[in-house]
């Protein structure tokens, strides 16, 4: 299920900060995109599921299904919500309606 890492396509994981009972992780998207990093915090159980998932051989919204779509989306690409609509354009259509 692993994807083949392309040079300079890939974002950059780091832990930022750990507790006992959670661990923050900070997701930057490919240097390309000039978009800054996005921290989520998950709890340590979250965490282990989250390195199981970067093993590649799980989907992530099967490890992490507590996770809202968009929290998924930032340890996917780690690109934040408000970047992903500047990127495609808003929700103007849902706005019309």
């Amino acid at each position: 299920m692993a994807f083949p890492k392309i040079p300079g396509m890939q974002p950059s994981r780091r832990v930022i900060e750990t507790t006992g009972t959670h661990v923050t992780v900070g997701v930057t998207p490919p240097e390309f995109m000039k978009l800054p990093e996005q921290q989520l915090t998950l709890t340590t159980d979250q965490y282990a599921r989250y390195v199981e998932w970067l093993g590649g051989r799980v989907l992530i919204q099967d490890v992490l299904p507590d996770l809202t779509p968009d929290e998924r989306e930032v340890l996917l690409s780690g690109i934040g919500d408000q970047d992903f609509r500047r990127i495609a354009g808003g929700d103007d259509e849902d706005e019309e309606l």
